[in-house]
């Protein structure tokens, strides 16, 4: 079930340049503790294309390597200098795009290891400064598809000192990768001819639409349990990974986890990670709870007037009236708050659509709540510029929602639901365009 907004102990960030995203999962360093001058403060990865990822390290203070990258076709290892790097969190998990898995070695010397899917190659490497919209130091290792280039041992990339040039904004940092300096020392294991790489593009082919998933839950917080011990957070992460997996089976979709992992995240920064990835659908999952073991089924929740209220509020008093990544109270607050609300307006019809639509694929393959879209004032849900909705899957208080929703056969089904409410929606909305334009076409003459 969703709950009020806790700080989370992990942050996760989403970077994006209009329809292309760039995902991220950042582990940070622990409550309480600032990071130190030279440490690193956690690893994050992001797919730029088809055939180019980009690996992140954000740290407190600058930072230097300790010898050249060693690469071979499906590795490479980064040493840092011990003068510069004070420490790092032990880390290890998956990656994404070329990078299949990591590790970043808490020990110093710290070392990162990258192990791919596929061969691989360092393309660029270089340091961005600290900004208005980032205080850290970010080291940033661009990688391509294609066996390392041959080279003799390299001396050390020695002083990776951060450009003249200042990265304030997120697109900034995006855009960083057009221009970046190429790497000029590697030491490899493997000689093999050099691959031309695919131009990097910065648009996803065909716009396609950026679908943001929102496992509720997670870590720390486990949510509502079942009778037979069946954990809230972990259900909805395994529909999370179903449903990404579904999507990008398609094809149609650039598809963004706010978690893949059981870890916390706070309820703010999953809105804001579908706001910064420019998302076009946020879908939240849960799974529901209550005293009355005997009520099951799914439900869908848009949010209500008085969630709708308490955003223009928030932005109200905080002066943040950012929609569709445009400052719209830069110039007037009376204008701002007018754009606000008929932005939120505009949002939440798409939202609305979406959920009719929605409640009625997932009748076909599972239970549901009468009166099966709701509203609710949920925090997760206040984005102005983003359709959106929370998904309860089942009743987890309830015996048999509780075995569907440990059930790999019940979670691909409505997964597969969801897809196709997905599918229709989007569908749904090139058709209103396609007539939008023909509508505004001069009449023949």
């Amino acid at each position: 079930m969703p709950e009020a907004a806790a700080v989370s102990e992990f942050e996760f960030v989403k970077l994006s340049f209009r329809n292309k995203t760039l995902a991220v999962a950042a582990c940070a360093a622990a409550l309480g503790a600032p990071a130190r001058a030279g440490e690193i403060a956690g690893v994050r990865f992001g797919v730029t294309s088809a055939t180019e990822t980009r690996v992140v390290l954000d740290v407190a203070g600058e930072i230097a390597t300790a010898g050249a990258p060693v690469a071979s076709e499906r590795a490479l290892t980064v040493a840092f200098d011990p003068a510069t790097t004070v420490k790092a969190p032990r880390l290890e998990g998956r990656g994404d795009g070329l990078v299949d898995r990591f590790a970043l070695s808490g020990a110093v010397p710290v070392s990162l290891n990258l192990h791919f899917k596929s061969p691989a190659r360092i393309k660029s490497l270089f340091v961005i400064p600290p900004g208005a919209s980032n205080p850290r130091y970010r080291l940033v290792i661009d990688l391509e598809r294609g066996a390392p280039v041959s080279a003799p041992a390299a001396a050390p990339v020695a002083a990776l000192s951060p450009s003249a040039v200042k990265y304030d904004s997120l697109t900034d940092v995006i855009e960083a990768a057009v221009t970046a300096p190429p790497v000029t020392s590697v030491a490899t294991s493997v000689a093999a001819p050099e691959l031309k790489p695919a131009p990097l593009s910065l648009a996803l082919a065909a716009e396609r639409p950026v679908i943001v998933i929102d496992p509720g839950h997670g870590g720390t917080d486990p949510g509502a349990a079942g009778a037979g011990g069946t954990k809230e957070a972990l259900v909805n992460l395994a529909a999370g990974l179903a449903l990404a997996e579904a999507l990008e089976k398609t094809g149609r979709y650039a598809v963004v986890l706010t978690r893949r992992e059981d870890v916390r995240l706070a309820h703010e920064e999953r809105s804001r990670i579908a706001r910064d990835a420019r998302a076009d659908l946020f879908i939240s999952l849960h799974a529901d709870a209550h005293a009355d073991a005997n009520v099951r089924g799914a439900s869908v929740y848009t949010l209500s007037e008085e969630g709708t209220e308490r955003s223009a509020r928030e932005a109200l008093a905080k002066g943040n009236y950012h929609v569709f990544d445009v400052d719209i109270g830069a110039t007037d607050p009376q204008v701002g708050g007018i754009l606000y609300n008929l932005a939120q307006r505009k949002t939440e019809n798409e939202s609305d659509r979406f959920a009719e639509i929605l409640v009625t694929r997932l009748k076909g393959s599972t239970l549901v709540l009468n009166n099966s879209h709701r509203r609710g004032n949920f925090k997760v849900l206040l984005a102005p510029d983003v359709p959106a909705v929370l998904l309860e899957l089942a009743f987890i208080s309830n015996r048999k929602d509780e075995a569907n929703l440990g059930s790999p056969a019940w979670r691909t089904r409505t997964m597969a639901a969801v897809t196709a409410a997905i599918d229709a929606y989007f569908e749904d909305r090139a058709k209103a365009a396609l007539h939008a334009s023909n509508a505004v076409q001069p009449a023949a003459r």
